[in-house]
């Protein structure tokens, strides 16, 4: 009923311009529900929980930071490298939903609606890069974790070298964005070039006079 109501309004404008006309619930349908677009969407949740679990693991690194700070640790080093790039996590993620504006986001017409859920999309598709340096971090702190109840030996020999430390981390951080690259990244850059190509077939369309 909401959308046969919403497209008898739309044909009461046939004056209006495709692009300039606003998000009916035709277009969502469209683009929202009946195809894998809903993600492109939908990114609202994914924001925040990272928003979250950016927010819980900075404090943690403040708690270890304050550790290696007073201890005198050979780890500070680490922690605060952990410290920059988890901030920076948290406000790109926050700035992004700030951008985003989900509640008055349907409130936009066609063509701008889709071109924030473009940018968004493309934003998005970006913080992997950052998700990846932290999953390289904690991936050796793991790693760290089961060397010193397996092979002590060898984990003294890697805190001794500190360059053999980053090396690690490096090739961990390289290797978790590969693995996004070829298993999570494909299906939003999909969704990103499906919205691309219906935002320009809406531009190349020709317009009511």
């Amino acid at each position: 009923m909401e959308l046969k109501n919403l497209q008898q309004y739309w044909d009461n404008f046939p004056e209006i311009s495709m692009e300039e006309r606003p998000v009916l619930s035709s277009d969502l349908e469209k683009i929202v529900v009946r195809n894998p677009l809903s993600d492109a969407f939908y990114l609202k949740k994914k924001i925040l929980f990272r928003i979250i679990a950016g927010g819980l693991l900075l404090l943690y690194n403040l708690y270890q930071l304050r550790e290696q700070y007073t201890t005198g640790g050979g780890d500070l080093d680490r922690q605060v490298v952990i410290f920059f790039t988890l901030g920076y996590f948290v406000y790109f993620h926050t700035r992004l939903l700030l951008f985003a504006d989900y509640p008055a986001l349907l409130a936009l017409r066609l063509m701008p609606f889709l071109q924030k859920v473009e940018t968004i999309l493309d934003k998005y598709i970006l913080s992997f890069g950052v998700v990846s340096i932290l999953c390289g971090f904690y991936a050796l702190a793991i790693l760290e974790k089961i060397l010193f109840w397996y092979k002590p030996g060898a984990l003294l020999s890697m805190n001794n070298s500190g360059i053999y430390k980053w090396l690690i981390i490096i090739f961990l951080s390289v290797s978790f964005y590969i693995l996004f690259l070829h298993m999570i990244i494909p299906k939003y850059k999909k969704l990103l070039v499906a919205v691309r190509r219906y935002k320009n077939g809406i531009a190349a369309r020709p317009q009511k006079k």
